[in-house]
């Protein structure tokens, strides 16, 4: 039994170490955005993310349920040409999955 504990212990470890912690989502959040109109360099597109949430179970706030945890970053930039954007700002959400960083979801303007 001991080792079957261990085993589950080792498999539960390397499952948690798969994940992005949130520094690493936050700099894949960045790599996406960067560019116009989020900001032309990695510490102007730091600035548009407001906030970052784990969720476990996937459920995020804009993109419906997900197969597993993902990082939901609220992400909020003024830009330049207020007639394109609701009152100058851009204002949304952008799901990476947790495991592998790649984009889920983005109710963003402008991502390729």
């Amino acid at each position: 039994m001991n080792s079957l504990v261990a085993a589950l212990a080792i498999v539960s470890c390397a499952a948690a170490a798969a994940m992005l912690t949130e520094p690493q989502a936050r700099a894949r959040a960045i790599k996406i955005l960067q560019g116009d109109p989020y900001g032309k360099t990695p510490t102007e597109v730091a600035k548009a993310i407001k906030d970052i949430r784990f969720a476990q179970d996937g459920k995020t706030f804009r993109c419906g349920a997900a197969k597993g945890p993902i990082w939901e970053l609220h992400i909020v930039v003024a830009v330049e040409n207020k007639d394109q954007f609701d009152h100058g700002v851009i204002d949304g959400f952008l799901d990476l999955d947790a495991r592998t960083g790649k984009l889920l979801c983005a109710n963003l303007p402008m991502l390729d």
